[in-house]
């Protein structure tokens, strides 16, 4: 059972939940080993895990499930009798989700990109002022949600940064977009922020999409989080004092095969999946829990 426990923040009660997810677990472990100034990952071998798009009606349908099962777990969503996490801009066309999978063909991971101007973004509920000054200062954002990973398979840390490295490619690649933007729970933003480059630019706020657990917003530029790539892949040999996963990316040059190989599995859901997911024609879920 997990444990919660209201805080009063400007007279709202908002909900904090203590079960470790596979996020959490990823998380903790990571900045555990920067405080003891161990490597922060292992690389896993090369055949252990691979990386997609969901392009199929069951690809989805397992995110859309292990997504319901990590929420509902965690407190962050009502029960629904299909199981799934779905959201409005699944339907969208330019939604993509991530996926990756073991050896054994188990889904481990998943990230879902939504992208500015062709959906809402999830973040507009209470963070619009912000999203708004990032479209005033002519950036195109990406927002990043849906971020699961399966706590019952090891190597949480190194699934969590592979996600990262190819949902960052498929955004500036693919999409041409130029920033990308989180809501994370507070607990997490020191992750970010340290290791990873994020700038806090919306305060803790209760987040309905999640029953009103806190969340903070926060931003990248891709083309920060490309230069940093690149400074530490120029490093001769690693420097043992470095202290971000940007070490751990692949190296620029390979960058644009992997979009080819994204780009060529991008499908938008068919009419049919829509159907199947309790979609209407208007594109809005009639089961969507966010």
């Amino acid at each position: 059972m997990y444990r919660k426990k209201g805080i009063i923040k400007k007279g709202v009660i908002m909900k904090t939940n203590y079960k470790s997810s596979g996020i959490s677990m990823a998380i903790a472990s990571t900045l555990r080993f920067k405080n003891e100034g161990l490597p922060l990952i292992e690389k896993p071998k090369p055949s252990e895990y691979t990386i997609k798009v969901a392009n199929t009606l069951e690809e989805r349908a397992d995110v859309f499930r292990l997504a319901y099962q990590v929420y509902l777990s965690k407190g962050f969503l009502k029960a629904n009798s299909n199981e799934w996490l779905v959201n409005d801009y699944d339907a969208d066309a330019s939604t993509t989700i991530l996926i990756v999978k073991d050896k054994n063909n188990r889904l481990v991971g998943s990230v879902t990109l939504v992208f500015d101007g062709y959906s809402k973004l999830p973040a507009q509920k209470i963070y619009g002022k912000e999203i708004q000054i990032l479209r005033t200062s002519k950036e195109k954002v990406a927002e990043i949600s849906r971020l699961i990973i399966n706590p019952k398979f090891r190597n949480s840390k190194e699934i969590l940064v592979l996600l990262f490295n190819y949902l960052a490619i498929y955004a500036s690649r693919v999409m041409n977009y130029t920033c990308l933007t989180i809501e994370v729970n507070p607990r997490h933003k020191l992750y970010y922020k340290e290791l990873l480059g994020f700038t806090e630019i919306g305060g803790e706020k209760p987040c309905p999409i999640v029953e009103n657990a806190p969340a903070t917003l926060l931003y990248v530029p891709l083309s920060k989080l490309h230069s940093e790539v690149v400074r530490c892949q120029n490093q001769a040999n690693h420097d043992k004092k470095e202290r971000t996963l940007y070490q751990y990316f692949l190296k620029p040059e390979q960058n644009n095969l992997v979009a080819h190989y994204l780009k060529a599995q991008s499908k938008a859901m068919s009419a049919e999946e829509k159907l199947y997911f309790g979609f209407t024609e208007s594109g809005i879920s009639r089961i969507a829990c966010v």
